[in-house]
């Protein structure tokens, strides 16, 4: 039995018109406890229920993509202001020995196809820690933001050669990711291993494609 008649009235012609219990509650004053508990029976609450979730979720995707748009657009000037960034950068940097270096070793053995990822693959842990230095120093890359997997060959030590590519290039274990064998089945010991040297940041991206364009212009 319902104590308020004309509370649980109004209740039910909220709910038929589509209203959420939520704002039957503030609109009856009642808990909304209470209107659910008036309306859990009524055929017509369970539709209604069904189409503001419908309603909810279609809201909720077209705020998504409202987000996702936004923030894409800033993505495109956060990248336009590194490209715009690094033809400044150039200028002043161009005569320095490491820059030059780094830079030239990136065209000879880095990726420029993937817009998102910087990825250096040689098998000298010498220039592997050139490149390093050089994403440091005028990337402005974190050091905990580099890693590193090596890709050996027959029967090489990986506990070896990680040891010889984190003494050279002084990243530490943790910066490694999982290494990769190549012909693990066969029996020769071969010691070379290839590293791949990797940064995982569209920003530092763009502006090294940047500085590629820019260098090969020169030459």
């Amino acid at each position: 039995m319902v104590r308020n008649e004309e509370k649980y009235e109004q209740a039910v012609s909220l709910r038929k018109r589509g209203f959420t219990l939520e704002e039957i509650a503030r609109y009856c004053d009642i808990s909304k406890s209470t209107a659910s508990k008036w309306l859990k029976n009524k055929p017509f609450s369970a539709s209604v229920t069904a189409q503001n979730k419908h309603r909810a979720g279609v809201e909720n995707g077209k705020r998504l993509k409202l987000v996702a748009k936004a923030r894409g657009a800033e993505r495109k000037l956060r990248y336009k202001d590194a490209e715009a960034s690094a033809r400044v950068e150039y200028d002043n940097y161009a005569n320095d020995p490491l820059f030059v270096a780094g830079l030239t070793a990136y065209v000879a053995a880095g990726d420029l196809a993937d817009d998102n990822v910087i990825r250096f693959s040689h098998k000298s842990p010498e220039l592997h820690k050139a490149f390093i230095a050089f994403a440091q120093r005028f990337l402005g890359v974190e050091k905990t933001k580099i890693h590193l997997w090596l890709q050996l060959y027959g029967q090489a030590s990986e506990e070896k050669a990680m040891k010889q590519w984190s003494k050279c290039t002084s990243l530490p274990y943790t910066a490694f990711y999982k290494n990769q064998f190549v012909n693990k089945s066969s029996d020769k010991v071969l010691q070379k291993s290839v590293g791949n040297t990797i940064i995982a940041s569209t920003y530092h991206k763009q502006k090294l494609k940047a500085w590629v364009q820019l260098v090969k212009k020169s030459w």
